[in-house]
């Protein structure tokens, strides 16, 4: 992906870069994270001793096959020991079998178990709500039920993030599944948030996720979308990101929000230079093409503004790597747009700075587009 995304889009590929990292990704909805510190002391004597096997051999002496049998063995001793199978600590055994295959470079078998996970917990779910509909007379009852198909739901999704992350991964590298995969998870979100087209998205959700983890999601989203050809989505879905990202930062500018922002101007960018480019789903004229630069524009503009506001306390790569993309889609889309002038300064200013940080596929498009304003 990180390679695909310098080659095809140039612009884009800092902020792109960032989440193909992880380090200091938007997309915090990772299946593992919830199990990763997960004591083995919280589970029965025969299931721990094969548990602290496995992580040894996965951690300390690595040996994927000898991990990969301590797993089994403990999955199959709670079972044993009649362990409830959807509670945290059973499903968390196999989230961790899933992780030891991703780090060992097995993504399709991590893939497989995390599929499998999915599917038990979607059975559970469907349980749960039949249970549900028949309304008890006990409140309590019902309470407890609402709240563990709230930890369904979420298990579900973020299983499906994860998986959505593998399928996009260098070792599988098939967006298409990965689309499709984050796209489910993006249709349970809106499934169990109330009227999210008239209220938007909140933390009042049947999915318990956080507005940051959802404007998370529908961001990885747009990335699968700008990448792989599909703009005009992309676009809509990183606006749809704006309104619950603003939300999770209780109004204040964020680095987050540069790169959205970023994003949504590059992308645009990126969609006008098409041979067949459309504006509004029409052929483009060559009015609609510099009204659509002029819009873009105004987002890059937007990008560069709230980068400026962020507090000094809060900014981070993010907010640097996805100022230069605006920057640069500024300087692109005012070249394209026939500002010599004022496209030749921005590029001059950035080259510098550019340099210092080595993004080469940047100083290449820096310098071409120095050259083509110069002329």
């Amino acid at each position: 992906m990180v390679i695909d995304a310098r080659l095809q889009h140039p612009i884009l590929f800092p902020t792109l870069l960032i989440g193909t990292l992880g380090s200091v990704s938007l997309l915090t909805v990772m299946a593992y994270n919830e199990y990763r510190r997960e004591k083995t002391s919280t589970y029965p004597p025969a299931v721990e001793e094969q548990l602290r096997l496995a992580l040894h051999y996965c951690h300390v002496n690595p040996d994927p096959e000898a991990s990969a049998q301590y797993f089994l063995e403990a999955i199959k001793k709670a079972d044993e020991a009649e362990m409830d199978p959807f509670s945290k600590e059973a499903i968390g055994i196999r989230i961790r079998f899933a992780q030891m295959l991703e780090d060992f470079g097995h993504v399709k078998a991590a893939i497989e178990i995390l599929d499998s996970i999915t599917k038990d917990l979607q059975q559970k779910l469907t349980q749960v709500d039949d249970h549900l509909a028949l309304k008890s007379d006990q409140a309590s009852d019902d309470l407890a039920k609402a709240e563990e198909r709230k930890e369904l739901v979420k298990g579900i999704i973020k299983n499906k993030v994860k998986v959505s992350s593998l399928y996009e991964s260098d070792y599988i590298q098939d967006r298409t599944m990965a689309k499709q995969t984050l796209s489910d998870a993006v249709a349970l979100v809106v499934k169990e948030t109330k009227d999210p087209q008239l209220s938007g998205f909140t933390d009042d959700n049947g999915a318990g996720l956080t507005t940051g983890e959802i404007a998370a999601m529908l961001s990885q989203m747009g990335d699968l979308y700008a990448t792989t050809g599909e703009e005009a989505n992309a676009v809509q879905v990183y606006m749809l990101t704006l309104q619950p990202l603003r939300s999770s930062c209780n109004g204040t500018r964020s680095c987050r929000e540069v790169q959205v922002l970023s994003n949504i101007a590059s992308t645009m960018g990126v969609a006008l230079k098409r041979p067949n480019a459309k504006v509004n789903g029409k052929p483009a004229t060559q009015d609609a093409l510099a009204a659509g630069r002029r819009a873009a524009l105004k987002w890059a503009d937007q990008a560069i503004g709230t980068a400026e506001v962020v507090k000094p306390e809060d900014r981070d790569e993010i907010c640097d790597l996805a100022l230069l993309s605006a920057q640069m889609t500024r300087a692109d889309l005012l070249l394209e747009n026939g500002e010599k002038k004022k496209s030749r300064e921005v590029f001059e200013s950035l080259l510098p700075t550019l340099r210092e940080k080595n993004l080469v596929p940047l100083i290449k498009v820096a310098e071409q587009g120095l050259k083509t304003a110069s002329g």
